[in-house]
């Protein structure tokens, strides 16, 4: 099985060159027909209450773009992105297939710069695809074994985690990351952003 880790450098707010990295990078590995991740918020980098709403505009026809893309390789593509229901915002990544969400996760430990700007998700959910079940974690909820437990006991052979984390945590997602696949047996793969923004450095250091 192939898998992809688009460790890629995040420009905050700037939501055209974020996609085009993306786009490309689907571009580059249509070949692939395994899995292709992409870093927590992969398309706005980290949102404040002040410009959630424009950004998860301006995200929304880019994120259409990725679908599209999606019809032109077998992988599945997992990213990060905003998402909105009920007025609601939500830190969420989705599972995307042949065009289509198949499987979305949403955010349910919020660290402390989404607190207010996002509501915490609930549903902790898997999916199989090509006869593997997988499920999805994002970032900071890495850091609580019982996230990891419940999907593994729902029969997930691989956990995908979009990551977000600073320099500061490095060594604690980096030697987490190793704990939850032990702990469940299971494959467990974080995909982190690289280069500076949200006021720190993202530390790369994909698992």
């Amino acid at each position: 099985m192939q898998i992809i880790l688009n460790q890629m450098d995040i420009t905050d707010y700037q939501v055209s060159v974020n996609a085009a990295a993306i786009l490309k990078s689907i571009h580059d590995h249509q070949v692939c027909d395994g899995f292709m991740i992409f870093p927590e918020l992969a398309l706005t980098g980290f949102p404040t209450l002040d410009n959630i709403e424009a950004l998860y505009h301006q995200s929304t026809e880019h994120f259409q773009s990725i679908l599209e893309a999606s019809k032109n390789t077998k992988a599945t593509i997992i990213i990060g992105h905003i998402d909105k229901q009920y007025q609601l915002f939500y830190n969420a990544c989705s599972f995307i297939k042949n065009g289509k969400i198949i499987h979305k996760h949403r955010k349910s430990k919020l660290w402390l710069d989404d607190v207010g700007v996002f509501t915490s998700g609930e549903d902790l959910s898997v999916v199989s695809i090509n006869d593997v079940v997988c499920g999805a974690q994002i970032c900071f909820e890495l850091e609580f074994p019982e996230g990891s437990r419940a999907l593994a006991k729902k029969g997930a052979k691989i956990i995908f985690m979009p990551n977000g984390n600073m320099s500061s945590y490095a060594n604690t997602h980096y030697v987490l990351t190793q704990a939850r696949a032990i702990e469940n047996q299971c494959f467990v793969i974080t995909c982190n952003g690289v280069g500076v923004g949200h006021g720190g450095q993202f530390v790369g250091e994909r698992v």
